[in-house]
């Protein structure tokens, strides 16, 4: 509306109630991002989909379930200072990794803590034309974004690859006039950990197959090369379907006004996101600066 001149201002709001649905219908719900004729049975749902991902990851490239681990404590931990996170509690590595009655295999190898959790929320933002946005006390602007569909069923895709989340990165960045090294922090979809790893590949962070090294060396860390998820990610901040992608931009312009609290990264001047549908299937990545 605001390109075609239809309107100044524009208020966008995302809104999702998830825990008054039954576990199985939510399961059931979920699983409709996917291809029903190809993954319709698949058991425990949308999370069999991505522990068949993982599944496969780890035979083509190893047993990963350390970094999985270590991906899942730091958004936990970075959780923690986040308000508006609905779990703030810091799990520790050991707890991640480790299978325990608190923490059981759900899919394939994925855990309890390598899923995203069933949440309530809402979030909101203005959007306005830049000339009105110039005009307010604190402004931020898109550097570029970019929507990537790839197909729907994963047979055919080579579903490690995550080729639409790719193209998206690299179309974003070029667009940008910027490089992954440019960025102060990330905020990417972790619906699932393995989904993290695979996107660390995917945005240029690791060379495919090797996103582990990453997340074991800390390089995602806040203070790491590239901070990726301080809010906490949607493991720990939640994720609410419908207000994920909008949570996901608002906690980006508040860590470039420097209103992000105790989850702020240090001198942030440009934030990238990624956010996806289905097992990336719609694939959007924006780049955002502060204008005022």
């Amino acid at each position: 509306a605001i390109d075609a001149k239809a309107a100044r201002i524009v208020l966008v709001v995302g809104a999702e109630q998830m825990t008054r649905t039954p576990g199985p219908e939510i399961g059931k719900n979920l699983l409709r991002a996917s291809y029903l004729p190809e993954d319709g049975d698949t058991p425990a749902g949308f999370a069999g989909v991505f522990g068949k991902i993982a599944a496969a990851y780890f035979q083509r490239h190893g047993d990963q379930s350390d970094a999985l681990a270590k991906i899942a404590s730091k958004n936990h931990r970075n959780g923690v200072e986040n308000p508006y996170a609905q779990m703030r509690k810091d799990l520790g590595f050991e707890f991640c990794r480790t299978e325990s009655d608190k923490n059981p295999f759900v899919a394939g190898p994925l855990k309890r803590t390598d899923c995203s959790l069933v949440s309530d929320g809402a979030a909101a933002l203005v959007l306005a034309d830049t000339q009105t946005a110039l005009r307010m006390r604190r402004a931020v602007a898109f550097r570029a974004n970019e929507h990537v569909q790839d197909f729907l069923p994963m047979s055919k895709r080579d579903i490690l690859l995550f080729e639409g989340c790719e193209e998206a990165w690299g179309r974003a960045l070029k667009n940008a006039g910027v490089s992954l090294d440019d960025l102060s922090f990330v905020e990417t979809h972790d619906c699932f950990t393995i989904a993290e790893l695979i996107e660390y590949e995917a945005m240029g962070l690791a060379p495919r197959g090797q996103g582990a090294k990453v997340a074991l060396e800390g390089q995602t860390e806040k203070g790491g090369r590239l901070p990726v998820n301080p809010s906490g990610g949607l493991k720990a901040k939640g994720h609410p379907i419908g207000a994920t992608g909008v949570s996901m931009h608002v906690l980006t312009s508040m860590q470039l006004t420097g209103e992000a609290g105790g989850i702020q990264v240090d001198g942030a001047t440009l934030g990238g996101i990624f956010n996806m549908g289905g097992a990336a299937v719609a694939n959007y990545v924006s780049i955002m600066e502060r204008i005022k």
